[in-house]
C-alpha cells in the first residue's frame, strides 16, 4: 500500500446482507442508511413507555391521534418500531437525505405501517408550522475530530451525514433546540440520543432555551449517559 493511501474495508455484514435486526423486527439496508444499534432501541422503550403511562394520550381520539415526529428517520428503525407498538399514534419521519427516505419508505411498506406513517425530506425543524406530540430523534452526535479515530468499518460504509455532530459534536441538537424556541414548535416531550460525554451540554442548552422544562439524561444498559428527555 502506498504512503498515505486508506486501506479499505470490507463492508459491515449488515449491508452484505441488505437487512439487520431492531426491536425484533427486520429492517431492510443500504449505505445510505445508518445501521441501528441496540442502544438506540432505549429511545422506542422510552416512548412506549411515555404514551402508556402519562396524561400524553389525553384527549386524543381516533379523529385527533397522536403525533409524533422522528427527525433523522434513516431506515426508518426508531418511527416503524414504535408504529408497530403504538398501533394508536401517528408518525411523520424525516431525513435530509432523500435517498435515506426510500430506504424507510420500504421497510414501513414492508412492515405494514405505511398507512400511519409519512415521509418528508426536511431539515430538522424547517418549515414546521405546528409541533408534534412528542419528537424523538438520533442526530449526528460525534464530534468531527473523532470520526478520525472509530471503527474505519464505520466511517468508509455509513453515511457522514448521520455521523458527524460538529466540533463538539453537539451542534445539530443545539441547530434543533434552537429551532424549537426560536418558532415557539414546543412538544410535549423531546426525547434524543446522545454521546456519553454530552450530558452537560443537554442540561447547559435546555436551561438556556428551555428555562421552565424539567430536563433528564438517562444511562443506556452499559451504565452510559445515552439519551435525554426534555418534558415542556
Amino acid at each position: 500500500m502506498k504512503k498515505g493511501q486508506i486501506l479499505k474495508v470490507e463492508k459491515p455484514k449488515q449491508y452484505q446482507l441488505g437487512w439487520t435486526e431492531f426491536y425484533k423486527l427486520k429492517f431492510h439496508l443500504t449505505p445510505d442508511v445508518l445501521i441501528p444499534r441496540p442502544e438506540t432501541e432505549l429511545l422506542v422503550d422510552e416512548i412506549i413507555k411515555l404514551v402508556h403511562s402519562s396524561s400524553v394520550l389525553t384527549n386524543h381520539k381516533p379523529t385527533n391521534q397522536l403525533t409524533i415526529m422522528d427527525i433523522g428517520t434513516g431506515s426508518g428503525d426508531i418511527a416503524i418500531s414504535i408504529a408497530k407498538n403504538l398501533p394508536e399514534v401517528r408518525i411523520l419521519a424525516t431525513d435530509i437525505s432523500p435517498a435515506a427516505l426510500e430506504v424507510a419508505k420500504k421497510n414501513a411498506k414492508f412492515h405494514k405501517v405505511d398507512d400511519r406513517l409519512f415521509f418528508e425530506t426536511r431539515d430538522l425543524l424547517e418549515g414546521m408550522q405546528k409541533a408534534p406530540d412528542i419528537i424523538v430523534t438520533n442526530l449526528p452526535y460525534i464530534p468531527t475530530a473523532r470520526l478520525m479515530h472509530i471503527d474505519p468499518m464505520v466511517t468508509q460504509w455509513e453515511p457522514k451525514v448521520a455521523l458527524d455532530g460538529g466540533i463538539d459534536g453537539f451542534e445539530i441538537y443545539r441547530k434543533l433546540f434552537t429551532q424549537i424556541a426560536q418558532n415557539n414548535l414546543y412538544p410535549k416531550y423531546l426525547i434524543g440520543e446522545i454521546d456519553y460525554t454530552q450530558a452537560d451540554f443537554v442540561h447547559e442548552e435546555a436551561k438556556r432555551l428551555f428555562p421552565k422544562a424539567a430536563v433528564e439524561v438517562k444511562n443506556d444498559l452499559a451504565g452510559k449517559q445515552r439519551y435525554f428527555v426534555i418534558k415542556f
